[in-house]
């Protein structure tokens, strides 16, 4: 009998941040994940006052285990705000 095949577990390569301004690309930035991971655990650690306090909810392993079980694909969007007040765009995806 064939032994199921197992799948390899999604790894986003990369955090993409691209912020648009009055139609101008003013932030296009990609930082590896796993550097995105390791500061999200320490900033977590740390996270005392108020301002990180939101960095608590943050969970990334449940959007890895969405990812595992297909639930979510790269690339995955996480944040698109349109602040049409300011004429700018944001996007977070990971790739």
């Amino acid at each position: 009998m064939d032994k199921p095949e197992k799948s390899k577990p999604i790894k986003p390569k990369s955090f993409h941040i691209n912020v648009v301004e009055n139609g101008k690309v003013t932030t296009d930035v990609s930082i590896p994940f796993f550097l995105i991971k390791m500061g999200m655990k320490f900033a977590q650690k740390e996270a005392k006052g108020d301002d990180l306090k939101m960095l608590e909810e943050v969970d990334l392993d449940s959007i890895i285990d969405a990812l595992n079980s297909g639930e979510l694909t790269l690339p995955c969007t996480l944040i698109d705000v349109e602040e049409t007040d300011q004429n700018r765009h944001v996007t977070i995806t990971l790739k």
